[in-house]
């Protein structure tokens, strides 16, 4: 039987995933780019792995169905976007909020992985 908060959970996961291509529905698995580096795929590692352990949803490299752009991590629970940094023009970040479809969460690739970079 579901009950009320799962059927409200399965609700908000269906709408935020409807968000991004159907082809790039990949959920909880940990994809990058070609041109990421090591200390970015370590940090996306980490924030994926925590977000699993927590018993989130997730999509990585996840393409915006209205051609906004790609996100590194959609986190769907959270209803927000995790974008790993590391020498990524500030100019692009800026751009990336302003036209990605929901909040972003920057995070430095530098920095050692806590719970609090992703709050």
């Amino acid at each position: 039987m579901i009950t009320h908060n799962k059927a409200k959970i399965i609700m908000q996961r269906n709408r935020i995933k409807n968000l991004i291509r159907i082809m790039n529905r990949h959920k909880n698995v940990l994809k990058w780019g070609s041109n990421e580096t090591d200390r970015h795929i370590q940090m996306k590692l980490e924030i994926c792995k925590f977000l699993k352990n927590q018993g989130e949803e997730f999509y990585t490299e996840a393409i915006f169905e209205d051609g906004s752009g790609r996100a590194d991590i959609l986190a769907v629970d959270r209803e927000v976007i995790i974008e790993v940094y590391d020498s990524e023009k500030e100019e692009s970040l800026k751009n990336k909020i302003n036209k990605y479809p929901l909040p972003i969460i920057l995070v430095n690739a530098k920095e050692e992985f806590t719970e609090e970079l992703i709050q």
